[in-house]
């Protein structure tokens, strides 16, 4: 009897995880300057293709889009305006509702949220500047607290902490530059560390970092030199340990990298190839962080940003000439794409976040 109990129980367990349906939902939110809007995908989790649900109206020209850590919260980019606004996120629909907008200085490059939720650090290209913003607990900016402002050098271009919360760096793509700073959460403060300037060398352009989540790799792409580099922390300051092409060395049409992701397991690093209209995929050895590139994927004309859903089966890039997204079947195993369908997205894709609630 008690083996007959026994095996019912495990029949109604399994009947629980194959036969209850999934409510875990994919967002895909698309940045379109010309329109003034987002437009908001709704993911496929059986196979990955966009369907087009809404658009949102904006007071200005959106580029970058990040999100709160919890995902309640979507920051976007004003970037003629200069401004930043913060929007509550719905898990169900997707869609977006306006908390607050506070000024700020032309052209904010990123944006970033630190592990606390208290504050957003911000870079900004047009003025060579970071700040730090406080945020309520909503995620809405609190316009109580007075942002802190601080110069650093041409065009600033991104701004992400590591996984401690304690290292903020900022990639500069005008001075060739990538600043370390030391960040004090409890009070919101950035200090420059001694002898924390690194100079990547002229006609490289630092532009984004990707923190490995081993916590000892960080990975940066260089827009003018069309190349990515690892970077491991020596003494708490980085150095450059690997650089590697991002295009074929026949490859002499210029161009420049954009945006740079890790897979969401960590064995594999993707970048952008403006010009060359690619994606470059690079593997990544366990035993020292070095890269291996796995091939070049072709894109939509100009491709600016990319994304990678969360369970890394599928990458999206928006074509900026094309005003297409392409959707690429990725293989977890080898890290390869297989470029699968475009969709319309709007006059110029800029950039892409994806968001699963």
């Amino acid at each position: 009897m008690k083996s007959i109990i026994r095996n019912i129980i495990a029949c109604l367990f399994v009947s629980l995880i194959f036969c209850t349906p999934s409510h875990a939902k994919t967002f895909l939110y698309v940045s379109l300057p010309d329109e003034s809007e987002i437009a908001i995908f709704r993911v496929d989790e059986a196979n990955g293709g966009l369907e087009q649900t809404s658009t949102i109206a904006l007071p200005s020209d959106p580029g970058p889009l990040s999100v709160s850590h919890d995902r309640k919260t979507m920051y976007v980019s004003l970037r003629t305006a200069g401004r930043l606004a913060s929007y509550r996120t719905d898990n169900d629909s997707g869609e977006l509702t306006l908390l607050n907008i506070v000024d700020v200085d032309e052209d904010p490059a990123y944006h970033w949220q630190d592990r606390t939720g208290k504050w957003l650090l911000s870079a900004y290209y047009a003025t060579g500047r970071v700040a730090v913003h406080g945020l309520q607990n909503d995620g809405a900016f609190d316009t109580n607290v007075k942002p802190r402002w601080y110069n650093t050098a041409d065009k600033a271009h991104y701004i992400e902490g590591d996984d401690k919360n304690r290292t903020v760096l900022v990639p500069h793509t005008g001075s060739n530059k990538i600043f370390q700073f030391n960040f004090d959460s409890s009070t919101g403060v950035l200090k420059l560390k001694e002898g924390g300037v690194l100079n990547t060398g002229e006609q490289t352009g630092p532009r984004h970092i990707q923190f490995h989540k081993n916590g000892k790799w960080i990975y940066a792409d260089y827009e003018q030199g069309n190349a990515v580099s690892l970077l491991r922390r020596s003494n708490g300051l980085l150095a450059t340990k690997q650089i590697v092409p991002s295009v074929p060395e026949t490859w002499n049409g210029g161009g420049a990298c954009a945006q740079l992701l890790l897979s969401p397991d960590s064995r594999f690093l993707y970048v952008a190839n403006r010009g060359h209209n690619s994606i470059a995929g690079f593997e990544i050895s366990k035993k020292n962080g070095q890269l291996s590139p796995i091939g070049f994927f072709a894109t939509e004309a100009n491709p600016r940003s990319f994304a990678i859903h969360p369970n890394g089966r599928w990458l999206y890039a928006g074509g900026q000439d094309t005003g297409k997204l392409a959707v690429f079947d990725r293989n977890r195993d080898n890290g390869t794409l297989l470029k699968r369908e475009t969709v319309d997205a709007g006059i110029r894709p800029w950039w892409l976040q994806l968001v699963k609630y």
